[in-house]
């Protein structure tokens, strides 16, 4: 397990150790000695994973620092912000377009296509 990265996790987390230990429902001890470089159980990295807020993968790849851009998750969370915005313009916002178009056909053709009540104004050409 990469102690450094856990021992980082902790110190820039927002809750002290006793607060973590607590949290992971271990001791004070336990978490002194999994920082130290003690062996650990399952349950206890997982914990600890949850209370930090990072994968439990993460705690065993060998990055010595967690690798998170906020400036890019803030630019991406922006960019989604937009799509959904545009998304409720088109779907609820967007103006009708008016379309005329002159069809040359008899009343039982007309019905069949569907138009009937898709037609305001039916102009009758003699």
């Amino acid at each position: 397990m990469n102690t450094k990265l856990l021992s980082e996790l902790v110190e820039s987390s927002k809750m002290n150790k006793l607060q973590i230990a607590e949290a992971c429902g271990i001791t004070p001890t336990t978490l002194y000695n999994v920082l130290s470089g003690s062996d650990a159980k399952i349950s206890t990295i997982e914990a600890l994973a949850k209370v930090l807020n990072v994968p439990v993968g993460t705690l065993f790849d060998g990055i010595n620092k967690v690798d998170i851009k906020f400036s890019e998750i803030e630019e991406a969370n922006r960019e989604i912000a937009r799509l959904k915005s545009e998304l409720n313009y088109y779907q609820y916002g967007r103006r009708s377009t008016k379309v005329i178009v002159e069809l040359d056909v008899d009343d039982d053709e007309f019905i069949k296509m569907g138009l009937k009540d898709k037609v305001i104004q039916v102009l009758n050409k003699d």
